[in-house]
């Protein structure tokens, strides 16, 4: 059921890639509550909203001709994305799954109903305590790889269309760097232009120049006392180093320090070094996370906010391993895996 369902849609909105404008009319319902503000319409290039309809009892409407992925926004609480394609778009800014009435917008409503159906199933599994430990990983490795089907034949039918430059959006991150380019390749112009993807493609990019192989890309930053350091003052010095990004907010991080510290007192006579990399994070905030959580190893302050740009991190925890050499051996360790990569580098 579930197949002819995904067959339908694609089958419907993967003949209606375009190159022009077209007009399009997009009607909104929100509370009545908020009679009289205004909803703005945006795209995801620029920060100045192209248009603004005012709430009139619990009603809002937009008219226009233009193509691509739009936002709408009524403060923070009331917002939903949307296609701009000919026909007239429904959207309940309620609930922003309720965005319907054309092709590849009722193919959106079908997309993140299914996530959000997966979600909460995931959520059921996590909170049912018949279950294993065994039985939940098990569970929620079907889920993922249902997810991950739906993404796939979604994008495989829609890539000459809005719809399936919106998955490709809604996945790039979570992708691998192959994953990414064999999508990106894939798609028009016009989806590889859009913002959102350009920018997602610099992390990829960073991150391709900074793979397991590759060697490490020097930056500065500060110490624990204010010093100016470099990463090349830590690594390719003879030692294997573990690089830790993390903050001091971030609760996997936290999760991770023991992991870490344990690694660390396993392999340090064998010529381990740990290096904690400080990001996202205001510096005051060092001191207090150090002693919390019994860090012993150096703190490298990323005081100008590149290290994640130069490696391409999208998210903390991120531990990665450098040789002696300053080659990368691994990236993106976690929980047993850091001991595994230490164990099969270091005899």
């Amino acid at each position: 059921m579930k197949r002819l369902l995904l067959a339908a849609i694609c089958l419907a909105a993967g003949s209606l890639g375009t190159t022009y404008a077209q007009r399009y009319t997009v009607r909104g319902t929100v509370p009545a509550s908020e009679n009289g503000k205004m909803v703005y319409m945006s795209t995801y290039e620029q920060q100045e909203p192209l248009d603004s309809a005012v709430v009139r009892d619990g009603k809002f409407e937009f008219t226009r001709e233009d193509r691509g992925i739009r936002r709408l926004e009524l403060g923070r609480k009331y917002y939903a994305n949307l296609i701009a394609e000919p026909g007239t778009i429904t959207v309940d800014l309620s609930d922003p799954k309720l965005v319907g009435g054309t092709p590849l917008n009722d193919s959106i409503a079908w997309f993140n109903g299914q996530k959000t159906s997966i979600n909460k199933e995931f959520d059921r599994i996590q909170r049912d305590s018949t279950l294993t430990a065994e039985e939940k990983r098990a569970r929620g490795k079907e889920l993922d790889s249902r997810y991950e089907r739906m993404t796939r034949a979604s994008f495989q039918a829609n890539r000459d269309n809005w719809f399936g430059g919106f998955v490709f959006w809604d996945s790039a991150f979570g992708m691998n760097t192959a994953e990414f380019w064999a999508c990106y390749d894939a798609v028009g112009e016009e989806i590889r232009e859009f913002a959102p993807l350009k920018h997602i493609k610099k992390y990829k990019e960073a991150m391709q120049a900074t793979e397991a192989g590759k060697k490490f890309v020097d930056f500065e930053g500060v110490d624990s006392t204010g010093r100016k350091v470099k990463l090349s003052d830590y690594v390719g010095k003879g030692k294997y180093v573990l690089v830790d990004f993390w903050a001091s907010w971030c609760g996997p991080c936290r999760q991770e320090t023991p992991i870490v510290a344990r690694a660390y007192e396993k392999y340090k006579d064998k010529g381990l070094e740990v290096l904690g990399l400080f990001v996202w994070d205001r510096p005051k905030n060092l001191g207090k996370a150090v002693r919390e959580l019994k860090i012993t190893w150096p703190q490298l302050i990323d005081s100008n906010g590149v290290a994640g740009k130069l490696y391409g991190v999208q998210g903390i925890p991120h531990i990665m391993l450098i040789g002696p050499d300053g080659t990368i051996l691994a990236r993106q360790l976690r929980g047993p895996r850091i001991e595994e990569e230490l164990a099969r580098q270091i005899n």
